[in-house]
This record gives structure tokens, C-alpha cells and sequence, in this order.
């Protein structure tokens, strides 16, 4: 039925535009707060943001007495119910359809290119960069595009000689190809669930610089167990103990926190002993987390967004134990704050980050 159905919106698409019609956008994934978003269209009078008012408020108060109290009050959701079990399981086992329809709406546009990488991660830079990470390389030059490696003798060619980075969760590309443009010496490889966002990463000009290799897969999953038969295990694809970094950006986040402990598990058995782990990811108490609506809470640190995709949000000590537990030595593990202005209204809004780096035990 899958194929009578893309063959069926493919040939309203090609109708729409010989009719000179813009095609029709594909309605967005059912939620459990579907009833909610229609209420909310269908009334003209926006709702009061009381989630926001009164996370400002408590994070107000806690840096005005010093202590947290009311941001730990906040984030106990006393009397709150939980999205329902059913829902749960949707939003934690078939996370690729919401992700796929966040990318169609989105396309390249969403996220910003990740600069920081150089300077967070230094040890993905080379000694020209280290001297000097504020310079600008706008763009790879890509003279004439080369095919990613088809097979597993002509991606161990291509990593032969290089640094060798996977970055789990690549989306379209803003993390990996930064690195690519100020490493020449990097051979990246990038994976992500949602096959939408690695078409366009793979669409981008840049990836065709040759040292790069784009897969869909779902990191939670073995193979044999994918979500489809586009999709590919990262063991079927990334030769064991060859990896000298993981990037773990903004990914473990959107994955069921019962899982993250097998993701660690399947990423430590790529690594080289001794290679490390990068990861950046939401911290508990931020903002964001503060700021969620009652009917979003999954229980613990773990909402759902509106669009159906999961934030989870990260303690140092849980964090550190998951790594080391799973063979990892923690060499940096620290929240990391800072405070955004919104221009409108001049209201603070801190966010926490927590980021570490952990390397695999030999």
C-alpha cells in the first residue's frame, strides 16, 4: 500500500503542477495534542504563555535567593499528568515519521551551521586552526563532484590516512561539513533517522567533496532491525574499532532515555580504544524543559514537543555514569550556561547545555 500511496501523491503533485498550482503540503503526523493545536487555530485570541511567565519567574526568584528551589518546584510538574502510555510508545518507537515531516517542512533552513565545533572540540582541528579559530572558510570547493564510497573496501580507502569523525544525528549537514571545510585531513562519516534530512544533506554541494559518506540509520537498532530497507545498522556500514570521534550533538536528546545506554554501547564498539566521544546536548532546568506546557511531560526529564519529537534533558551525574558504565574513561563533563536577550522584550532567557568528552577505555 506504501507504494500505491506515494504513486497516488506523486501524480497529485505532477497534476497540481501542470495546473500551475503550487503541490498540496502533506498533512503533518497525528499528535495527542491534535484537539489542542485546532483549538488553538481556531480561536483568534492568543493563549496566555503562563509555561514561560512562570519559568522566567521561578529562574527570577532562584538567582535572586541563590538557590534553585524555584526551578526545582518547577520541574517536578506536581500534579501533572502524563502524556498517556500509547502515545508514549508512538512518540519513543516511530520518532522517523515525525522527524521525516520536520525536515519536509524545514528543508536546509532550520538549523544553523555548528562554527563552535572548532573551538569546542579542538581536537577535531588542525594546528593551522588551533592558531587561529576565528577564520573564515565559507564554503567547501568542490571543483567536480566525487561518489561517496559504495562499499566497504572503498570507504576503508577513503578513510586511510585521516582522521575518521561519525557524527550520529548529522540532519543536513550543519555539523559535519563545518568540519570537513577546516579539516582537509577529516573523513566524515553522518548518519540520521530520518532519510529526509540525510536526501539533503546529500543534495548539498559540499557533499560531494569525496570525504564524506551519508546513511540513514536508526542508532537504537541492530541490524536486522531497522525501521526500513533504506535504512542501515551502523555496524553493517562503519568497520569495527576504526572511529577516532563521535559527535553526539542535540541527538541522544530526541531518543528514548531506556535506549541511550545502548546507543553509548553501539558507538563504543566502533571507536578505536581510545578514541572519544563529543557530546552536546540539553541540560536539566533549562529553559526549554521549564517552559513545557502541562500534557507534554513523558515522566522523569522527558517531554514531548508539540510536533511529536522528544527532548529529553541531561544531569552531569547521569550522563557520566552511562559512559562509564558502557566502558568510557570522562575526561570533561560540565553544565555550560549562558543568557539570550530576546530584542522585542528585553527578557533574559538563560539555557543550560550540559557538553563532554569521553574517551573509550583501551
Amino acid at each position: 500500500s506504501g507504494g500505491g500511496s506515494s504513486g497516488s501523491s506523486g501524480g497529485a503533485r505532477g497534476r497540481a503542477a501542470a495546473a500551475g498550482k503550487a503541490p498540496a503540503k502533506r498533512k503533518a503526523p497525528r499528535t495527542h495534542l491534535h484537539a489542542e493545536l485546532v483549538r488553538n487555530r481556531r480561536d483568534p485570541n492568543p493563549s496566555p504563555k503562563v509555561a514561560v511567565r512562570d519559568a522566567l519567574a521561578a529562574l527570577a526568584q532562584g538567582e535572586a535567593s541563590g538557590t534553585c528551589e524555584a526551578v526545582e518546584a518547577l520541574l517536578a510538574r506536581s500534579g501533572e499528568e502524563r502524556v498517556p502510555e500509547d502515545w508514549q510508545r508512538r512518540y519513543k518507537t516511530g520518532a522517523q515519521v515525525y522527524w521525516d515531516h520536520f525536515y519536509e517542512e524545514r528543508t536546509v533552513n532550520f538549523f544553523k551551521d555548528r562554527h563552535y565545533l572548532r573551538e569546542e572540540f579542538a581536537e577535531l582541528m588542525p594546528e593551522e586552526v588551533l592558531q587561529d579559530p576565528k577564520q573564515w572558510i565559507d564554503h567547501l570547493e568542490v571543483a567536480e563532484a566525487k561518489p561517496a564510497p559504495a562499499s566497504r573496501e572503498a570507504l576503508l580507502a577513503a578513510m586511510r590516512g585521516r582522521l575518521v569523525v561519525l557524527e550520529v544525528g548529522c540532519a543536513v549537514g550543519n555539523g559535519i561539513l563545518p568540519l570537513l571545510r577546516f579539516n582537509s585531513g577529516l573523513f566524515g562519516i553522518a548518519c540520521d533517522l530520518s532519510p529526509v534530512a540525510v536526501r539533503f544533506l546529500r543534495e548539498k554541494e559540499e557533499f560531494g567533496c569525496g570525504r564524506c559518506l551519508a546513511f540513514p540509520s536508526d542508532i537504537t537498532r541492530g541490524a536486522g532491525e531497522q525501521p526500513t530497507a533504506e535504512h542501515e545498522a551502523v555496524e553493517s556500514v562503519v568497520p569495527e574499532a576504526c572511529i577516532d570521534f563521535v559527535t553526539l550533538l542535540f541527538v541522544l536528546s530526541a531518543i528514548d532515555p531506556q535506549m541511550h545506554r545502548s546507543v553509548i554501547r553501539r558507538l563504543h564498539s566502533r571507536l578505536r580504544p581510545g578514541g572519544l566521544a563529543l557530546f552536546r546536548d540539553y541540560g536539566r532546568g533549562d529553559l526549554a524543559q521549564l517552559r513545557f506546557a502541562p500534557g507534554h511531560w513523558l515522566g522523569g526529564d522527558l517531554f514531548v514537543r508539540g510536533d511529536g519529537t522528544l527532548a529529553a534533558f541531561f544531569t552531569v551525574e547521569q550522563l557520566c555514569a552511562d559512559f562509564e558504565a558502557e566502558g568510557f574513561e570522562v575526561l570533561e563533563c560540565e553544565y555550560r550556561r549562558n543568557e539570550i536577550v530576546n530584542r522585542g522584550t528585553g527578557v533574559r532567557m538563560p539555557r543550560v547545555w550540559v557538553q563532554g568528552k569521553f574517551r573509550r577505555k583501551s
